[in-house]
């Protein structure tokens, strides 16, 4: 299992007006299943997989254009992580933090 938490960027996400000409704050949790059973053999990278390339997935598919779904955006990101043939199942958790001044609003996807 991997995990990758509270990864803060900025995206252009959101169907309003103000949301579509100012990107904003979103957090993003990740977690993944693995297909193999990974040891850190002698300590050596080559034996594991490489959460970096995780992060960077979901970086690009931020950048690639506005999205007006935070529900999209999510399933964006799910496929491409998908497509890797490590990863079994995938749950990913995107956050707006400042969506209200009172509450967090999150969307999930999971096929865990």
């Amino acid at each position: 299992k991997i995990l990758l938490e509270n990864l803060k960027t900025l995206a252009s996400i959101g169907v309003y007006e103000h949301e579509k000409k100012n990107k904003q704050e979103i957090i993003i949790n990740l977690e993944i299943i693995l297909t193999k059973k990974e040891k850190p053999i002698l300590d050596k990278f080559k034996n594991v997989t490489d959460y970096g390339q995780f992060r960077k997935i979901i970086l690009q598919v931020i950048e690639i254009k506005h999205y007006d779904l935070l529900e999209t955006l999510c399933n964006e990101i799910a496929k491409k992580i998908l497509k890797i043939d490590e990863v079994k199942k995938v749950k990913i958790k995107i956050t707006k933090p400042k969506a209200f001044k009172d509450c967090d609003v999150s969307v999930q996807f999971s096929n865990l």
